[in-house]
């Protein structure tokens, strides 16, 4: 087996703010080619990490690695150049264009770049720079603000991007472009740490994601696995679950078909129309019955909440 390589490892990070355990004893996994979807609720530890690997703020215990050099190496510095990232806030001068804001962040990180080559990386996030040249970037929807941060992220021709909370605030088109934007550079060879809560948008762009509460990652799951774990089912209320358990079962043939949460769950591949019928032909009465699907919501909350995997 091909062994992995991995951009950012982290191996039982911690980081405790007096009496406060915000990172307690975090192991995570980022492989090279990942858009890897952070997922916690406020105050779940997702930006305390984000400053812990950008070097923002040092950890109480533990340690990482980024690019396979430990943070304890004097070599760590060398490998954060390869890194960049938008955190907690883009930043961005909001008097200036889009081009003169990226001149700016060259002139800050003595980084030499051409106009040409400045143009061309804010064609290469999604804006277009014929539309945009006169245009201040207070002027700009959030949406677009948050393609030149990450324009403005991408000066360094980083390896590795790290993105906290960029979803926040956007209309749907903002999600859209944004995504977009991410995918896009992905394909062009860069790996993402995008931190969020907003499940439903990481589902459309990740690969994998990790969950977090309270400091602890709950699970890393690739998106393809989440999937498959999100099992269709037909659910059916009766007052009498067993009896039409054992009903169903003999009927049809069922091999998969449980009893939770007052439901009779069917996870046979079987169509809601045969069991309809099966229903009406025993002149069985039912409450309610309806075809339902996890998602990544489902996961969520079963994962953080009811404190087991979906």
């Amino acid at each position: 087996m091909e062994e992995k390589k991995y951009v950012l490892e982290t191996y039982a990070l911690t980081k405790k703010y007096k009496e406060k355990l915000a990172v307690d004893c975090v192991n995570m996994h980022i492989e090279y080619g990942d858009i890897y979807g952070f997922v916690g609720e406020n105050g779940a530890g997702k930006t305390t990490i984000i400053r812990l690997i950008t070097g923002l703020a040092n950890p109480t215990s533990g340690r990482y690695a980024l690019f396979g050099i430990n943070s304890a190496d004097k070599r760590i510095g060398d490998a954060r150049k390869y890194m960049s990232g938008i955190v907690e806030a883009v930043s961005v001068n909001r008097s200036m264009n889009a081009l003169d804001n990226l001149k700016l962040q060259c002139l800050i990180n003595d980084i030499k770049k051409t106009d040409e080559e400045l143009i061309e990386l804010i064609h290469r996030v999604g804006l277009d720079y014929q539309e945009i040249a006169k245009k201040k970037a207070g002027d700009f929807s959030l949406g677009m603000r948050q393609r030149l941060g990450i324009a403005i992220a991408m000066i360094s021709n980083p390896k590795f991007i790290v993105l906290d909370e960029p979803m926040n605030g956007l209309d749907p088109q903002g999600f859209i472009d944004v995504r977009e934007t991410i995918v896009k550079l992905n394909k062009e060879g860069v790996t993402f740490l995008v931190s969020s809560h907003i499940l439903a948008e990481l589902d459309k762009v990740c690969n994998k994601i990790g969950v977090i509460s309270h400091g602890r990652l709950l699970d890393e799951i690739t998106i393809e696995d989440l999937h498959a774990k999100s099992r269709k089912r037909i659910e059916v209320a009766s007052e009498d679950l067993e009896g039409l358990k054992e009903y169903l079962v003999s009927n049809l043939n069922l091999g998969e078909v449980e009893i939770a949460n007052d439901h009779l769950l069917i996870f046979d591949n079987i169509d809601i129309n045969e069991v309809l019928k099966a229903l009406v032909n025993g002149n069985k009465q039912v409450k309610d019955i309806s075809l339902k699907e996890d998602t990544i919501e489902d996961y969520y909350i079963n994962l953080v909440v009811g404190g087991k995997h979906a």
